[in-house]
């Protein structure tokens, strides 16, 4: 080697770099899920924004429909606004048509949120599912439900009898003729529990469970559920508060089953039995009591 040399020559072009010391690179840890601690049937893609603006949609939709219904009638059958509202709670036919379509208009908004927006499959993120096997077989749990809601049809009804009865309540303007009550039977079984069950128990429970428990859950779902129907109670106030019982007994049902299947045949064998009796008590319709 010459002096002239560098005393540490660079390595030949072509030679191989030495190998730099491999890192392993993992994939970072997804976030946790919020949802993660509760349990499984009240996990939904919907939280209390959501609840807010479902409840100003729904009261909004109400008295944009009564206006329009309203002009249509003064236009059409020169019908005035108080004799509108008087026909509403008096006209089963009327008040049935209109009650229908307010909840077409509402499981329209449903869809839309659930389905469109959020992207979730809409009837099983409201806990439209079968009954699991639990502590008893699928078949016991149908039979309890349905037996269920005629005994809670008939503890309330005693109770109703005890605590005493107005005279006349709103509802009962409703039953004035043979084919009002049958307007109101069809509704009353084959449309209003199926969409009440879908809103209180499918929709607004697990947003409140989620956000103060299971057991507070259930009571403001029952209570909310009560109070919903006051206005056609009004004056029975023994009847609401037992209503109130009703509501926090099909929650509960939701609550311990996980579907809302159990709420909805419990509520469905409740207003069929009430149904009944009444059918009976009037000897087929034919001896309907008079309105005072």
């Amino acid at each position: 080697m010459n002096s002239s040399d560098p005393q540490n020559p660079l390595p030949p072009a072509d030679a191989a770099a030495p190998e730099a010391s491999y890192v392993p690179q993992f994939p970072a840890a997804p976030p946790p899920d919020p949802d993660a601690q509760f349990p499984e049937d009240i996990r939904t893609p919907w939280g209390g924004g959501e609840l807010i603006i479902f409840i100003v949609f729904a009261l909004v939709s109400a008295v944009v429909m009564e206006i329009f219904l309203a002009l249509y009638m003064t236009a059409h059958y020169h019908i005035a606004t108080t004799e509108l509202v008087q026909r509403l709670s008096t006209d089963a036919p009327l008040a049935v048509s209109f009650q229908a379509a307010w909840y077409v208009i509402i499981f329209a908004f449903l869809f839309i949120m659930i389905r469109v927006y959020h992207g979730a499959p809409f009837w099983d993120a409201l806990r439209w599912r079968r009954f699991c096997p639990r502590m008893m077989a699928v078949i016991a749990q149908y039979f309890s439900c349905i037996v269920g809601g005629v005994a809670l049809a008939v503890a309330v009804g005693v109770a109703s009898r005890f605590a005493g009865q107005p005279k006349t309540l709103p509802i009962e303007q409703l039953f004035s003729t043979r084919t009002d009550i049958l307007w109101l039977m069809v509704f009353g079984i084959a449309v209003a529990p199926f969409v009440e069950e879908t809103i209180f128990r499918g929709f607004l429970y697990p947003v409140f469970a989620r956000k103060w428990g299971i057991r507070a859950g259930v009571i403001i779902t029952g209570v909310l559920f009560g109070l919903m129907h006051a206005a056609q109670l009004w004056g029975g106030f023994a009847q609401i508060a037992l209503l109130i019982v009703v509501g926090i007994v099909l929650t509960l049902a939701r609550a311990r089953s996980g579907t809302v299947l159990a709420s909805w045949l419990i509520h469905l064998s409740y207003n069929s039995f009430l149904f009944a009796s009444f059918v009976v008590g009037t000897h087929g319709l034919k001896n309907i009591p008079p309105i005072h």
